[in-house]
């Protein structure tokens, strides 16, 4: 029997933890494979999901793991788990002859497609060429490790796919793994950096573009989407200025009802931020207890209190990260001219002052 025909995968699985024990290489091979390093064993036995290996080379890089190698076998344990019911590839470089391409699966059980993206955000329809994130917001807990294969960004005139405007790896997920959070890669955003010099901008600033999430993406059971979705986005100029809310209109409520705080932005701010970015306090230095929400496009919010409010000075406090569509704060520019100095944040603009039945004003 052939060394191609003793080779077979075995796989095992914890919860979050899979292994992919490649069996059947000799003992002569496996000897000297234990005296490879990791980027060397990667190149013999590199990893891929099945749609990657349709033609004569795979068009997208393996995936990310660590490799043991012991006297019966060579395991794969990748960064991120399996997706149950997705189809996967080892390519075996090492053994005798041609490389082979072993498949294998995680079984999944069958189960219909009921995970969505439920928004993403910025919600608005425009954005700023140094853009520093997007989110994607999903209505079920996702896998890992699709974002890079089911996540696009195209031009809207054409559809042509704007390459790797965003940090692949580590994927950027809440812990309920239902929010994506997608980086702009930052060495393409700050001037004078050799990415920005040699790449340029993600983004161009007049050019619409549309980020699609297609219906390949599987949820933690391993369904897929019940259908894809995209947002277009207009693309504005720079933005490098500091968040002022010296800037922001209050609207305020009047004592003896339970109307909301409102406050509106002079520009759209980051979304996952501003839904804990704020605090109202009483006179006494105490929490007042309320609903905030955020308002459409990100360029307002507003503040419900749980029982009506009391006549008195109340004190707004921001979070000073509190960042704006590119990444600045109330604390710094995010791309700062490294010539000249930054002036130093104002620590009293990270509360606004108001006493109900006056104007809102910052002293």
């Amino acid at each position: 029997m052939s060394a191609r025909r003793r080779l077979a995968i075995e796989l095992s699985a914890a919860e979050r933890s899979h292994r992919v024990r490649l069996l059947g290489l000799p003992a002569e091979t496996l000897r000297r494979l234990a005296t490879l390093g990791e980027q060397e064993l990667a190149r013999e036995f590199p990893v891929y999901p099945r749609e990657h290996l349709a033609g004569e080379a795979p068009d997208f890089a393996p995936m990310a793991g660590r490799y043991e190698v012991d006297p019966a076998a060579v395991t794969f344990v990748p960064r991120y788990p399996l997706v149950p019911g997705l189809d996967y590839a080892m390519v075996v470089r090492a053994a005798e002859g041609e490389p082979q391409r072993l498949a294998f699966r995680l079984p999944a059980a069958p189960s219909e497609p009921t995970a969505e993206v439920l928004a993403i955000y910025p919600s608005g329809d425009r954005l700023v060429r140094n853009q520093l994130k997007l989110y994607v917001e999903f209505s079920a807990s996702m896998s890992e490790g699709q974002a890079a294969s089911h996540v696009r960004l195209e031009r809207a005139d054409g559809g042509e796919r704007i390459e790797d405007p965003f940090v692949p790896e580590p994927e950027l997920w809440d812990r309920e793994h239902r929010r994506l959070t997608l980086l702009f890669d930052p060495g393409r955003l700050k001037r004078g950096l050799r990415p920005q010099l040699e790449a340029g901008y993600p983004l161009q600033e007049g050019v619409a573009v549309r980020l699609v999430v297609d219906e390949g993406f599987r949820d933690a059971a391993g369904n897929p989407l019940r259908e894809p979705f995209a947002r277009r986005y207009e693309v504005d100029r720079d933005l490098r200025a500091r968040v002022d809310p010296r800037d922001w209109e209050c609207r305020l409520p009047p004592a003896g009802a339970a109307e909301p705080l409102r406050v509106r932005f002079d520009r759209p701010l980051d979304h996952a931020l501003l839904r804990h970015a704020f605090e109202v306090i009483d006179a006494a230095g105490r929490p007042v207890r309320g609903r905030p929400e955020v308002g459409p496009a990100e360029r307002s919010w507003s503040f419900t209190p749980a029982a009506p409010w009391l006549p008195g000075d109340y004190r707004l406090a921001a979070d000073p990260r509190l960042e704006d569509l590119a990444g600045n704060s109330l604390a710094h520019v995010f791309d700062r001219d490294l010539a000249s100095d930054e002036e130093p944040s104002d620590p009293s603009l990270e509360v606004v002052s108001f006493t109900l039945h006056a104007l809102c004003g910052g002293d």
